[in-house]
């Protein structure tokens, strides 16, 4: 799967479709993927398949999404993304201002795993020669 860019400009009003689940879902594995460059391996919960048009979202998929950004900071570098939300079922959702919070926490990640893989240093030379 692919980084897709984050929506970071919610406001009051938008309304949430299966993409927008979908890209939080995939991104937030797709940084872990990519994390494993640089740091050491580390497991997420399993936040299932790709929702489809006659799918619902539950809260327990809204807060395993939740507790998948929170637990990047803790393996990788201790981002500030903001507090993590605990949602229920029939009580109210998130607002716009999480959605934000979400997509703007996984681009500031992404940015900046991006920016230590290609920091690294590398050797302009094999180390051992040409032996095999």
């Amino acid at each position: 799967m692919a980084w897709q860019t984050p929506k970071t400009n919610w406001k009051q009003g938008d309304k949430v479709n299966i993409q927008d689940y979908n890209r939080w879902k995939n991104n937030i594995t797709y940084l872990r993927e990519l994390s494993l460059e640089v740091y050491k391996a580390y497991t997420l919960t399993d936040m299932g398949t790709d929702k489809a048009y006659t799918d619902y979202i539950y809260a327990d998929e809204i807060n395993t999404i939740e507790a998948n950004l929170a637990a990047l900071p803790v393996h990788t570098y201790p981002f500030v993304i903001g507090e993590q939300q605990t949602y229920y079922p029939n009580q109210p959702t998130p607002d716009y201002k999480e959605f934000n919070r979400i997509e703007s926490a996984c681009l500031l990640i992404y940015n900046n795993l991006t920016g230590q893989i290609h920091g690294r240093r590398r050797l302009a030379f094999t180390l051992g020669g040409d032996k095999i």
